[in-house]
């Protein structure tokens, strides 16, 4: 883990336990590093919903090209609020893998869990 990810977690456990103001302060704490000294202006939310809701977004921003995002996509598609179906077109032809789709993992092969037993002693 990085410092920023630390960062990012903690605030987005604060707004998922709707601890507004904390969310807020763990945000503004690793966003105030961006930016040159004195010119930041500290990021405010009006409900735990509404910094939940910024804390993605930045956590989208801050982890660019570190491999999260696809992480982050399963997981967040649990929710209905921030469930994602990915398009892309290629060729002309367009692809739609839709938010918790199976697709979104590859599958453990038969003759892997023949042999290490995972389906009989699932932890």
């Amino acid at each position: 883990f990085s410092s920023n990810e630390l960062y990012l977690i903690q605030a987005e456990c604060y707004a998922r336990k709707g601890n507004t103001v904390d969310a807020m302060k763990s945000l503004n704490t690793l966003l105030v590093k961006r930016f040159k000294t004195g010119t930041f202006i500290p990021l405010t939310a009006g409900s735990a919903e509404a910094a939940l809701g910024i804390v993605l977004k930045e956590r989208r921003k801050e982890l660019v090209y570190r491999g999260m995002r696809w992480q982050d996509l399963r997981r967040l598609n649990l929710e209905p609020q921030f469930a994602t179906d990915l398009k892309r077109v290629i060729n002309g032809q367009t692809h739609i893998l839709p938010a918790n789709d199976s697709r979104y993992v590859f599958p453990i092969p038969n003759y892997i869990i023949d042999a290490t037993g995972i389906a009989q002693n699932p932890r």
